[in-house]
Order: C-alpha cells, then sequence, then structure tokens
C-alpha cells in the first residue's frame, strides 16, 4: 500500500504570508514591536524564529502569544484564501496515484473544511486539528498514534525548520516546502530528507520511495 503523504498546511497548502504580515504589523502597531515590509518577507524567510525576533523587537517568549493571536484572527479569512498555485493539481495526482492524504493544522475545523471546499480539494483521508500551532513534535506524535500508522509509512511535508525537526524527532521522512513561511536555505539547515521547490517536485519525490 501507498505512503502517508501528510501535509503541514498553512504555508504549505495555503499560503497565509501576507494575511499573517497584515495581522502581525497590526499587532506591532498596538503592542509596540517593528512593523514589517511586504519587501522585507523574503528577508526574515531566510532567518530563524529569534533572529526574526531581534529584527522585529519582538521578545523571544512573547513569540508563542503573538503566533496565537494571528492564528485567532485569521480564522475567519482562510475559507476565503486560494490554495497554493500547483497544490490542487498535486493534491489530485497523488490521489489518483493511490496515496492517502491528510493534513496538520491549527486552523479550526470550520474554516478549514470551507477553504478545502472553496478550492474543490477536500480529499484528504486524514484530518488532524490542533489548538497549539508550536505542538508540531506532539501532534505527529498524536497523528500516527491516533491512526494507527507506523512512522514508516509517513512522508511529511512542511514548510518550516521546526517541521523537518518535528519529523526527525518522530523518525518520520520529511520534505521541506521551499515555497513557504522559511526559504529553502533556511529549510536545508534543518537537514529535510528532501527539498521540493515547487509542488510538482514531490512527485518525483514519492515516485523514489
Amino acid at each position: 500500500m501507498n505512503k502517508v503523504i501528510l501535509f503541514n498546511f498553512n504555508g504549505t497548502i495555503v499560503n497565509t504570508k501576507l494575511l499573517a504580515l497584515d495581522i502581525y504589523n497590526r499587532i506591532a502597531e498596538t503592542d509596540g514591536y517593528k512593523k514589517m515590509a511586504e519587501e522585507e518577507i523574503p528577508y526574515l524567510s531566510t532567518l530563524s524564529i529569534r533572529d526574526r525576533c531581534k529584527v522585529l523587537n519582538v521578545p523571544i517568549y512573547k513569540m508563542p502569544v503573538v503566533g496565537l493571536k494571528i492564528k485567532q484572527r485569521y480564522q475567519k479569512h482562510i475559507p476565503a484564501l486560494n490554495s497554493v498555485p500547483g497544490i490542487h493539481e498535486l493534491i489530485h495526482e497523488l490521489k489518483q496515484r493511490g496515496y492517502r492524504l491528510g493534513f496538520l493544522t491549527s486552523n479550526s475545523k470550520d474554516a478549514t473544511t470551507q477553504f478545502l471546499t472553496k478550492n474543490s480539494i477536500d480529499v484528504f483521508d486524514y484530518k488532524y486539528y490542533s489548538f497549539n500551532p508550536f505542538s508540531k513534535s506532539k501532534d505527529i506524535s498524536s497523528f500516527l498514534k491516533s491512526n494507527g500508522l507506523n512512522k514508516n509509512e509517513i512522508i511529511y511535508i512542511g514548510d518550516e525548520v521546526r517541521d523537518i525537526k518535528a519529523s526527525k524527532k518522530n523518525q518520520v521522512c520529511s520534505i521541506g516546502a521551499g515555497w513557504g513561511y522559511d526559504s529553502v536555505e533556511l529549510l536545508k539547515k534543518g537537514e529535510p530528507d528532501f527539498i521540493a521547490e515547487e509542488p510538482s517536485d514531490i512527485l518525483t519525490i514519492v515516485s523514489r520511495l
């Protein structure tokens, strides 16, 4: 039986960069942090979370709180967003080839379902909803246990170094998605098993496994 292709959601399936930027800047204005310009995104995507905090004058211990605020505020916008270019085709091609598909997300179930339906990609076999966007390692572990899956059955696709680290902790094969929050350069520092610079690269990668 083909492996389960498990996607991180925000950044990998849906592009939330500009939305997160807009909401972050509103938070920065009220909380006294440095606001971020759209043209700064490529540079910031090369930095670790700790270094981003330094650039934006956000105390590192406050980053989880800022992250939760952003997550809570953009739930109402998720249903209206479009999927990452090429993701629709990738998901349907993987499905046609017999792969089982899943995702992990800290988005609300309602917002996620509306997004999937709008983008015609509500074809996932496994859906895992988490409250905490910073608990990736625990989420992967819980996903495996709750679905009776073995670590060798999973290929995890994520767009941040913390996705790669969570995969390694669970001894799961990882693919870094180079179109998301972290740059390809930064993803490589996490030493994923593979790097996909665009969604179509995933078809080539999984066909070898």
